[in-house]
C-alpha cells in the first residue's frame, strides 16, 4: 500500500507541475508584468494551492512507504484503530492534514463546480471565446476538472485527521473573505472586474451571488469533512478526541488535588 500511494500521489503531483511549469513558461500575461500577478484568479490560485498540497501528499507518502518498510511487521501487530493510514502523527503530516481540509478539498471542489456550473449556463461567463483560444484544452481540465478526481483519490488513500469543526470553519470563512478582499481590491485599483459575470449583476445582485458562494463554501467543507468520516469512521476526529480526553483528565487531576 505505501508503494502505490507513492505512486499515486508522484502521478498528481506531476500533473499539477507540469501545467504550472507550462502556464508560467508559455502561458500569456494578459494584462500583467509577472506571472504571480496572475494569482489574483481562482483558478491560478487554485491550481497553485493543489500543486504545493500534491507535493505535501507526496512526501508524506515517501515517510509512509519507509515507516512501513521499516517497522511494517511490528506496525502490523500494535496498529490502533484510529491511524489507518501508517503513522500520520507528524508536524508535516498534520499540515498537511489541515490544508486537505480547510482549503485543498473546499477550494479544489468550489473553483472546479463553480467553473463548469458557469460554463454550462455560458462559456462567456467564465471562458470568453478569444480567451478559450489561447488556453488549451488539457491545461483547462487540469485546472478544473482535475481537482475534483484528485481530491476524492485522495480521500480514498488517506485517513486526513481533521481539525475542530469550529476552527475549520473559521479558517474557510478566513479564506473565503479573504478572497471577496482581492476581487474587490481589484475593482478598486483597475476599475474592471475579475470575472465577467459580474459585469451583468447589480450591486445587490454581487452581494447575493457572494453570500451565497460563501455559504456553499463552508458546505464543501462540510461536505469534505463528512465524506472523509463516511470512510474512515471516527478516525478523522480522533486526535481531538484523545486532545479532549486529555484535557478532562488534567482538569480532573486538578481538582483532586485540590480537594
Amino acid at each position: 500500500m505505501g508503494l502505490f500511494r507513492v505512486l499515486i500521489y508522484g502521478i498528481i503531483l506531476g500533473v499539477y507541475a507540469s501545467a504550472l511549469f507550462y502556464d508560467v513558461r508559455f502561458m500569456p500575461r494578459l494584462g500583467v508584468v509577472w506571472w504571480v500577478e496572475k494569482l489574483v484568479m481562482l483558478s491560478m490560485l487554485n491550481l497553485s494551492l493543489q500543486s504545493f498540497y500534491a507535493l505535501l501528499c507526496f512526501v508524506c507518502a515517501l515517510f509512509d512507504w519507509n515507516e512501513e518498510f521499516v517497522h511494517g511487521e511490528q506496525h502490523k501487530k500494535v496498529k490502533a484503530a484510529h491511524v489507518p493510514s501508517y503513522w500520520r502523527r507528524s508536524r508535516l503530516h498534520r499540515i498537511c492534514d489541515f490544508v486537505y481540509a480547510t482549503a485543498a478539498f473546499p477550494v479544489g471542489m468550489a473553483s472546479s463546480l463553480m467553473f463548469w456550473a458557469l460554463y454550462v449556463a455560458d462559456p462567456e461567463l467564465v471562458m470568453p471565446a478569444w480567451v478559450a483560444k489561447l488556453v488549451p484544452a488539457w491545461l483547462n481540465h487540469v485546472s478544473h476538472t482535475a481537482p475534483v478526481a484528485f481530491v476524492l483519490v485522495d480521500t480514498l488513500l488517506t485517513c486526513h485527521h481533521a481539525p475542530d469543526r469550529k476552527i475549520g470553519s473559521a479558517v474557510v470563512v478566513a479564506l473565503f473573505l479573504f478572497y471577496v478582499g482581492i476581487i474587490m481590491s481589484v475593482r478598486l485599483i483597475s476599475g474592471h472586474w475579475l470575472y465577467p459575470i459580474f459585469d451583468r449583476l447589480s450591486n445587490q445582485q454581487i452581494v447575493g451571488l457572494l453570500s451565497t458562494a460563501g455559504a456553499l463554501f463552508w458546505f464543501l467543507y462540510l461536505i469534505g469533512d463528512g465524506l472523509n468520516m463516511a470512510l474512515w469512521g471516527k478516525a478523522p476526529h480522533s486526535m481531538d478526541d484523545d486532545g479532549k480526553k486529555k484535557q478532562k483528565q488534567m482538569v480532573g487531576g486538578k481538582k483532586v488535588r485540590a480537594d
